[in-house]
């Protein structure tokens, strides 16, 4: 073996193995502490690889791709993906996504390039040991987070709040990451033939599952279950005993029957509200019901997919086609729960419609059966063991049905194409270095050359996706915690220049942050004027900026309209750019509560209380059972009263509220205590 290939492929291994520390990365100098941090290391390490990759395979073609369903499926997937980013609604957030999540087309292209890289290199022993690299480090992400969920560790003398998932920093995301570990420490259990390994792994496996039951992610856990149950049955079926294969086909069809029943039940109580034995005995003390705001999330999209049928709204709009398509029902808390803004649908088929279209959603599946096809092709042609096609084949079939009700982040992706990465070197059937393409001697000069091409592109690649995002990052933070407002705004300012990389959510959060303070009318008093027009010209500045190039973020329309309502305190002009602003707001997401409630108060501000009263009223008609929308509408009313000395808007609304639901009495009295109007009236 030449020098030069030899390093090549020791770095590589190195870095893969460096790789797996991303679910450990995290650090509170960074906006999202939990996702940052590590995405970005996640990008670091991805580059180098696929950049030693890159030399290695111009210089040594034998390690250059290979065709093969797995690989042909999923670049089908990535251009569909390509194709729905260009023509989707805003094609920057598609591309580069935000803090919060960083699962744009930016973080398929690294996976697709560490995908080819693990299955052009790699042998199946190579695989084993990244894999057992990797279900020991899931133990200490393990235990990090059982012992944060205890109240001690070191993020919890760091004041991060995990949310019950340790250093991933949330309990769904943590368990995602652990389903993928739990079923590889059962593989290597099953497969190491040393009797040292297999009693070490054996002692892995179980404190990973153990971790993975004691995180709350439900839809990992049940999915591992469902999967250990499955592979088992596959063991019986594929038995030689004739008894075992007759047991293990009935078991797999009762069960299979009655999953698909449980499912159908919890939709229809989802969906339609229609109790039944199986619901309410069985799903609901098991918690296994699908809960009313996720399906009624799933039937936004669907709506939103109708618009766009063919390639989507682009990778990371959900948040727009969800807006777009909002169901004012969601703000009937009592029902649906108190979130009502969602970026993902929780559900990987809603997900994939409503980003990619069917174009993308039918390469997906394409990509996702190419690898069953794969898996048992090998088996039946005796060229793998059942080991491996039952328990990898059961692994992706547990991940994809988990993530019917979550969704992926960088952790869990990782470990996902690390997965693929393996099951690629199956399909090219790599047994030894040399077995596929031609070894041709190499080429010092065609080496020299690709040193020179790619050397430059690896920098540029670092600085714009990695160096420059941190420093985008740290300067953000160093923005928060900067109390001169000067210093202060010029730190935001050279945060959202350094990075394209989640501006929109940059600027929402900034305003967000700044208006805060302005909503509270004795704080915002104490600030001289020309300070406040400084800091609220940048914020309404900063808000039309993400309206311009995103026409359809109803969040930044909304969060624009607020910041002119409270501008209007010290220049009444605003008023009218308020107006403009929230009237296009509800234009772009006609059932969303917020945007009249916002409008309301403008009218209220340039004493139109009639038309502030009208739009509180068409709220509550939107949804007239929830709570929030009712009390809206009453305290417009109490308002009305209070300043016009008319009461009758007031009476008109506490009738409405109250025959809507009479237990609201309490709440309404509550809030016409605090407005001063007096007792709800009594009824004859």
């Amino acid at each position: 073996m030449n020098q030069i290939e030899k390093y090549c492929l020791k770095i590589i291994e190195i870095l893969f193995y460096l790789l797996l520390f991303t679910p450990l990365v995290i650090s509170k100098n960074f906006f999202f502490p939990f996702v940052a941090p590590k995405t970005l290391y996640f990008f670091a390490v991805s580059e180098l690889i696929i950049f030693v990759y890159l030399i290695l395979a111009v210089s040594f073609p034998k390690y250059r791709p290979s065709l093969n369903l797995l690989s042909i499926t999923l670049t089908l997937f990535l251009v569909a993906s390509i194709l729905s980013t260009i023509f989707g609604v805003c094609p920057h957030e598609s591309f580069w996504s935000k803090y919060e999540r960083m699962t744009g087309l930016l973080m398929w292209f690294h996976l697709f390039g560490i995908f080819l890289a693990g299955s052009c290199v790699f042998k199946r022993d190579d695989w084993i040991k990244i894999f057992e690299v990797s279900v020991i480090i899931s133990v200490i992400v393990g235990i990090i987070a059982i012992v944060s969920n205890k109240g001690i560790g070191p993020l919890v003398k760091a004041g991060l709040d995990t949310r019950g998932g340790g250093t991933l920093g949330n309990s769904s995301f943590l368990a995602s990451y652990l389903l993928f570990n739990a079923f590889l420490g059962l593989y290597l259990f099953l497969t190491l033939a040393q009797k040292e390994l297999k009693i070490f792994f054996g002692i892995i496996f179980t404190l990973v599952v153990a971790s993975l039951m004691l995180s709350t992610g439900r839809a990992a856990a049940i999915s591992f279950v469902g999967g250990v149950v499955l592979w088992f049955l596959l063991w019986c079926i594929y038995h030689q005993d004739k008894k075992l294969k007759i047991a293990g086909i009935s078991l797999l069809i009762i069960l299979s029957s009655a999953l698909a029943l449980a499912i159908y039940s919890s939709l229809l109580d989802a969906y339609f509200g229609q109790k039944n034995v199986i619901q309410s005995e069985i799903l609901d003390k098991l918690s296994l019901n699908i809960s009313k705001d996720r399906a009624l999330v799933w039937s936004i999209g669907i709506e939103a997919w109708k618009e766009k049928p063919y390639f989507g709204w682009g990778p990371e709009n959900f948040n727009i086609a969800f807006t777009r398509y909002f169901d004012p029902r969601l703000f009937i808390r009592e029902v649906y729960g108190r979130d009502v803004w969602f970026d993902r649908a929780h559900n990987i088929v809603v997900d994939t419609l409503v980003s990619v279209g069917i174009v993308g959603f039918l390469t997906y599946l394409l990509f996702f059966c190419s690898i069953f096809w794969i898996l048992w092709k090998k088996y039946y042609h005796h060229e793998i063991d059942f080991l491996s096609v039952s328990i990898f084949s059961v692994t992706l079939l547990a991940y994809f049905i988990q993530n019917l009700t979550v969704f992926d982040m960088v952790s869990s992706y990782m470990m996902f194409f690390l997965v693929l990465g393996f099951i690629g070197t199956v399909a090219s059937q790599r047994k030894d270095s040399g077995s596929q393409n031609k070894n041709f001697s190499f080429n010092k000069r065609r080496f020299f050359i690709a040193l020179s091409i790619f050397i430059p592109l690896l920098l540029t690649s670092l600085f714009y996706f990695v160096v420059q995002p941190v420093r985008s990052n740290k300067t953000l933070i160093k923005a928060v915690r900067t109390p001169n407002s000067e210093q202060r705004f010029a730190f935001y300012k050279q945060s959202l220049e350094i990075s394209p990389l989640g501006r929109f959510q940059m600027r929402e959060n900034i305003a967000s942050e700044e208006m805060k303070k302005y909503s509270i009318q004795q704080i915002a008093q104490r600030i001289p004027q020309e300070t406040q027009r400084r800091e609220l010209d940048f914020v309404t500045q900063e808000l039309e900026k993400n309206i311009k190039e995103s026409p359809l973020l109803f969040s930044s329309y909304l969060l624009l309209g607020k910041a002119y309502n409270l501008y209007a305190r010290i220049d009444t002009s605003k008023l009218q750019k308020a107006e403009e602003v929230l009237n296009k707001a509800i234009e772009v997401s006609p059932g969303n509560q917020q945007g009249y409630w916002a409008l309301a108060q403008t009218k209220m501000f340039q004493g139109k209380f009639e038309e502030a009263f009208f739009l509180a009223k068409k709220a509550v008609l939107l949804a007239p059972q929830s709570k929030q929308a009712n009390l809206v509408m009453v305290d417009v009313g109490a308002i009305t009263a209070k300043f016009t000395g008319n009461s009758e808007m007031l009476k008109e609304a506490l009738e409405m509220a109250l025959g809507i639901n009479p237990q609201w009495a309490p709440d309404v009295q509550l809030l016409l205590n605090q407005r001063g109007v007096g007792a709800i009236p009594s009824t004859p």
